[in-house]
């Protein structure tokens, strides 16, 4: 960790907030043409929803070792290696032809991402004091919410259009913007090395399985883990089902990408603006809040009426950004957590979440299939309600350690 505020730390920020840009751009990418491609492809909802599954679950199996290579080879070279592979993904995209294709494309972007989602917090708290990093990861979980709008709003009502409805070409426009931001990590990281040296390892790493055994001992980080699985079960599902989720409701699909992307931008406000605005002793309570209101909006989107869809629709927005970064800023102060192990401590909530995170938009689809989108929202209600309970015993846990 730098002993001083080094002023290029935000330029690193910056560097790093693009690379979980092209991260939310291939997340979020298929998102508002989820119909048109799995028409164009001759695909069930259920197998859509396992397609939109396919990089969680890559992304579970490749946590735990993402975690030891940020460790091992720094935040340069790993964050470089994950955005080849997320460019590399997004390319394949535009050009494959029936679910094989499209699933291991997806499934490609599972490689790169945890290297980012691992390195992120890493990369935070070696250049950034205490004092600094909520404010830090809030900036930080917004960049891939800023992806995701994109996608969201100039898919269906710009790019389509313009493009002769081709969602090839379309999805080939975004693939673009994330091959150019290769140059500017690569840049950005070297100057930073330069300027720094060293500054992104540690003389004692404890990373890797071991370093995961260690932090397993502790049951608030075993409580956080299980939260993590729901948190990433509920934010999955809707991140690859809310346009089509809106669309049945009798929205537009230009309208329902607008009003996806409007979610996506007011949680963009919550992620800049939650971290830093609430205090340390309240956060795991909000967590919990976060997690009720969730279980509230499920409710309501539930509801066959556009009012109460617009209803839900703006408290998912305003309450998603909080959910990650306090997670992660909360994820950094549990017993045993510390910069040698962060590389373990980020894959292991990140192993665990992604669990959620492949099953959520699996089972949501299956369920689309059986019983209709209702049935899917049922059980996300179910999903956020248990979710906000378990938070709950995070303070608890956490005391009973300053308490021994």
């Amino acid at each position: 960790m730098l002993h001083h505020r080094h002023p290029y730390r935000w330029v690193m920020l910056g560097a790093l907030g693009l690379v979980y840009f092209s991260f939310g751009i291939a997340v979020f990418g298929m998102t508002p043409l989820v119909n048109v491609i799995r028409e164009d492809l001759d695909l069930s909802k259920g197998a859509m929803g396992t397609i939109l599954g396919a990089w969680p679950l890559v992304f579970l199996v490749a946590a735990m070792p993402a975690g030891a290579l940020v460790d091992r080879l720094g935040l340069r070279r790993s964050l470089g290696i994950a955005t080849v592979i997320i460019s590399a993904s997004a390319l394949l995209r535009p050009v494959v032809t029936n679910f094989i294709g499209m699933f291991g494309s997806v499934a490609l972007f599972g490689l790169g991402g945890p290297l980012v989602s691992v390195g992120a917090p890493k990369l935070i708290s070696v250049w950034f004091d205490e004092e600094e990093r909520a404010l830090a990861m809030g900036i930080t979980m917004s960049a891939p919410a800023i992806g995701g709008v994109l996608p969201l709003v100039t898919a269906n009502s710009l790019l389509m259009p313009a493009l002769d409805q081709s969602w090839r070409a379309t999805l080939m426009v975004y693939a673009l913007i994330t091959v150019a931001i290769i140059a500017v990590w690569l840049v950005a990281a070297s100057a930073g090395e330069r300027l720094a040296p060293g500054v992104d390892r540690d003389a004692n790493p404890d990373h890797g399985f071991s370093g995961a055994r260690g932090l397993l001992r502790h049951r608030a980080v075993q409580l956080m883990l299980i939260v993590a699985l729901g948190m990433f079960f509920f934010n999955h599902s809707l991140n690859g089902w809310l346009p089509t989720v809106i669309e049945d409701r009798g929205f537009s699909s230009s309208a329902a990408g607008y009003l996806a992307g409007a979610v996506t931008a007011l949680s963009i406000v919550g992620a800049l603006l939650g971290p830093r605005l609430i205090p340390e002793s309240s956060r795991i309570a909000v967590m919990a809040g976060v997690y009720a209101v969730f279980a509230a909006a499920s409710i309501l989107l539930y509801v066959d009426v556009k009012a109460a869809t617009l209803a839900g629709l703006a408290i998912i927005g305003m309450s998603r950004g909080l959910a990650v970064p306090i997670a992660l800023v909360v994820m950094m102060q549990l017993p045993g957590v510390a910069q040698r192990n962060m590389g373990a401590a980020g894959g292991l909530f990140f192993t665990v979440g992604e669990a959620g995170g492949v099953t959520g938009p699996i089972l949501f689809g299956v369920l689309a299939d059986i019983g209709g989108f209702g049935a899917g929202l049922v059980l996300l209600t179910g999903v956020a309600g248990l979710t906000g309970i378990l938070t709950l015993g995070l303070r608890s846990a956490m005391a009973r350690v300053r308490d021994c």
